[in-house]
């Protein structure tokens, strides 16, 4: 017999909160299919099936997205890894609603839970996401700050979690995961301002440490810093930077495919090695993602599992 996941046993009560039935025979509702659940004797959820009706797939993932909504809606700060530039933090370690501040779910293409924005006291556009990819469907445009938490790192630190036996309420330790330093929660977006980026020689294993112009090196001055990272649909780490050169400010991003280290333009598109500056402008990007994990350590795990 399958044993269910921990997460699975967590309900809805009549208020639709989540909450972690005891006893058994007590009635609530499932947080996926909003059907009524019956507590089983070991615990497990079990659906009180319609005639004709389609069986639910019951999904952890809207058990966590639920609970990142109701945290946020409770005043608690969500744990992020902070990012660094110099002595300048960009993004904190944390994220959190304002009292008084509107929050509105997101919800996916499923019609289901998969995270929050909301308006800082600040004005800024904060987004939180739980979602593949990096929130690679979110329309980053829309916000100042994006924070996603990765499902398969944060199940599996969660799993972690709860077989040190340290809770025997799987709610509680849901939410002591998402408020306590983890590796899965990260920013993907930030705003930069004047930021001037480190310049160190460092010798490491990462692809950005490998490069050699394809001439000389132009006169001009350029000064690149990273704003966010993302993913596409063969898992590598696309990195989207801020270029400072001759008195203008674009956006590029980078990426390692097939081996082989691309300068793309803000809509994803190739940049031609014949364009002004083409070998400063990726000397550049490359040495502001250097330092970019550098100063962030906690990415390098990111960065190796993607790419």
């Amino acid at each position: 017999m399958t044993i269910q996941h921990p997460l699975l046993k967590i309900a809805l009560d009549d208020d639709g909160r989540l909450t972690w039935p005891v006893c058994t025979g007590q009635t609530h509702r499932c947080p996926t299919c909003l059907r009524l659940v019956t507590t089983g004797p070991d615990g497990d959820l079990v659906h009180s099936m319609e005639e004709g009706g389609n069986a639910c797939i019951p999904s952890a993932a809207v058990v966590i997205s639920k609970a990142i909504i109701e945290l946020l809606s409770a005043g608690e700060r969500l744990y992020v890894n902070p990012v660094k530039n110099g002595n300048k933090t960009l993004a904190p370690s944390f994220i959190f609603l304002h009292t008084g501040q509107q929050l509105r779910p997101f919800i996916n293409s499923y019609y289901q839970p998969a995270g929050a924005s909301w308006r800082s006291d600040k004005g800024f556009r904060l987004g939180l996401f739980f979602m593949n990819e990096r929130a690679s469907k979110i329309n980053k445009d829309q916000f100042d700050f994006i924070a996603v938490i990765d499902p398969l790192t944060f199940q599996t630190e969660y799993d972690a979690t709860w077989s040190r036996g340290e809770f025997d309420d799987p709610l509680k330790a849901l939410r002591y995961s998402l408020v306590s330093e983890n590796l899965s929660s990260v920013w993907v977006k930030w705003p930069v301002k004047n930021l001037q980026p480190r310049k160190e020689t460092v010798k490491t294993d990462y692809w950005y440490d490998y490069y050699s112009p394809h001439s000389p090196v132009q006169q001009a001055a350029c000064t690149a810093t990273v704003t966010g990272i993302d993913g596409n649909v063969s898992g590598e780490t696309i990195y989207m930077l801020q270029i400072a050169v001759e008195r203008s400010t674009v956006e590029y991003q980078l990426v390692k495919s097939l081996g082989v280290i691309l300068l793309l333009d803000n809509t994803g598109n190739l940049v031609s090695e014949a364009q002004p500056h083409f070998d400063i402008i990726i000397k550049a990007c490359i040495s502001g993602v250097r330092d970019f994990v550098l100063q962030n350590p906690r990415m390098l795990g990111f960065e190796k599992k993607v790419a």
